[in-house]
């Protein structure tokens, strides 16, 4: 209780100067930088110990928000300001366009049809969900979030070219379609969940739980989508993975998890560019503490969930030959199921999940994802990439600087050489960039090999440069001259 004491207080006063230390950024990292035009920027001028820091990249990279809607509201230009990449947004239904077979009504989404103009007039690339069976084309009739009967899977290849066509172009430029949200949910009915934003074709009955007839549909649509845009990529919608089936927890039934392979064995390999995914991790209630218990992961074990669960696709699809694909981590964000309180349980929580943040990104990029979106604006179970009332607190922060600082820069390697420290090296091209953090409750005093040219913390804090250097559970960047 002690040590969360003194990191309550340092982590108070090292947020305090962050605002400072990003403004002062502004100086050496052209514009935008939000936090720069923010009441705490200094007017400067300063003089920040940064070698050789260049424009940010307007190439794309993990770093993305989901917004429902997208807004200003929920924060999009500040978003942009900080230059995220992605967006994802809950969704498109294909019940409101389509509710009688053959017919369009596009004005029912002409609110989402604005909020798609925005995200493109922003430069920020939308990820978009279309979901919900209209009711002629249910196999379970009082449930919109289940499967689409075999013979309308065609009806549905017609609407999905018809929304390509019409979304892929200009004003709104949308490429990127996931096909249902957390469709490994069993089916839900009226009155419980059948109606809800979460799909729901999961079928226990079946070994594959369903995930046959989610690819079938699949192959029938892309090559719609595909003739309406060459471009368009054609997502397996977020996939919950509720535990790991290969090694499944005590007591709990992973089925549900194998309705990837069931995807894959149907022959759908080829219907599809990526797989979307989603990935949370719980919050342990001291600093820097998380944990999935359903895959066997913790902070000091193997770090964010998101690991284990994009290396258990990966073996899936390579068991099956299938190449090529990437992967997107569509909700990624720390809950904390007992925080009760405006701010989400004080201090020490709102640490841990900036914390949480850099470390999920980084393992995004080390692991290859093409997306990691983080789950949401205001929060789910107290997960807002903003404080209350679009604050930019200690979240917002951390974001705002792994972004600038790490950009879409190519992992070099692990950094395996401390005992109990965890960490990635990244190669930007005009420096290499170490991110470090210990994975036990005790800070790590380690030697590092030569000089840095500068340290920051996980706010962009500046730090006495020393190759003497102090890791603790957040995150800390060491930067190197090339």
């Amino acid at each position: 209780m002690q040590q969360q004491k003194k990191y309550t207080t340092k982590i108070a006063k090292l947020v305090t100067c962050a605002g400072l230390v990003i403004g002062a950024l502004a100086s050496v990292l052209p514009a935008p930088v939000a936090l720069a035009s923010s009441a705490n920027a200094p007017t400067g001028p300063y003089i920040v110990n940064l070698p050789i820091i260049t424009q940010i990249s307007n190439q794309e990279s993990v770093f993305g928000v989901q917004m429902d809607p997208v807004s200003e509201v929920n924060g999009l230009s500040q978003l942009a300001a900080v230059q995220t990449t992605w967006t994802r947004r809950n969704g498109l239904l294909w019940s409101s366009v389509e509710p009688t077979e053959g017919a369009r009504n596009w004005s029912a989404i002409a609110g989402l049809e604005q909020e798609l103009i925005a995200a493109s007039q922003k430069g920020v690339r939308v990820v978009l969900i279309v979901r919900s069976t209209p009711t002629w084309a249910r196999l379970v009739s009082d449930s919109s979030c289940g499967p689409i009967r075999a013979d309308k899977y065609a009806a549905f290849g017609a609407f999905m070219r018809d929304v390509v066509a019409r979304y892929s172009v200009a004003p709104y430029n949308v490429k990127n379609w996931e096909i249902w949200n957390e469709q490994d949910i069993a089916v839900k009915h009226a009155g419980n969940g059948g109606d809800d934003e979460y799909g729901c074709w999961g079928d226990p009955t079946d070994a594959y739980f369903g995930g046959g007839a989610y690819g079938e549909m699949l192959k029938v649509i892309a090559p719609q989508m595909k003739s309406a845009d060459a471009q368009a990529q054609v997502l397996v919608g977020g996939l919950l993975l509720d535990c790991d089936p290969i090694n499944p927890p005590t007591g709990k039934d992973c089925s549900p998890a194998k309705f990837f392979e069931g995807i894959l064995r149907s022959g759908a390999g080829s219907a599809f560019d990526g797989v979307a995914f989603h990935a949370y991790d719980y919050y342990s209630y001291s600093l820097g503490k998380y944990s999935n218990s359903n895959w066997h992961s913790a902070w000091n074990t193997t770090g964010p969930v998101l690991i284990a669960k994009e290396r258990f696709l990966k073996q899936i699809l390579a068991a099956y030959n299938v190449t090529g694909k990437y992967l997107m981590n569509t909700e990624s964000a720390l809950l904390c199921f007992g925080c009760n309180d405006a701010a989400g349980n004080g201090d020490t929580f709102r640490a841990t999940k900036a914390s949480y943040l850099v470390q999920a990104n980084a393992a995004a990029m080390a692991e290859g994802l093409k997306v990691n979106v983080w789950y949401n604006v205001h929060g789910w179970f107290y997960s807002g990439l903003f404080d209350p009332g679009l604050v930019q607190g200690y979240t917002f922060r951390a974001f705002n600087f792994e972004r600038q600082l790490l950009r879409n820069s190519p992992l070099s390697r692990s950094v395996t050489e401390y005992p109990n420290v965890m960490g990635y090296e990244f190669n930007r091209g005009d420096m290499r960039v170490w991110v470090l953090w210990s994975a036990t409750t005790a800070s790590q005093a380690i030697t590092l090999p030569a000089m840095p040219g500068a340290v920051y913390d996980t706010f962009g804090a500046s730090q006495t440069a020393s190759t003497a250097l102090t890791v603790d559970q957040l995150p800390v960047y060491v930067v190197w001259n090339p």
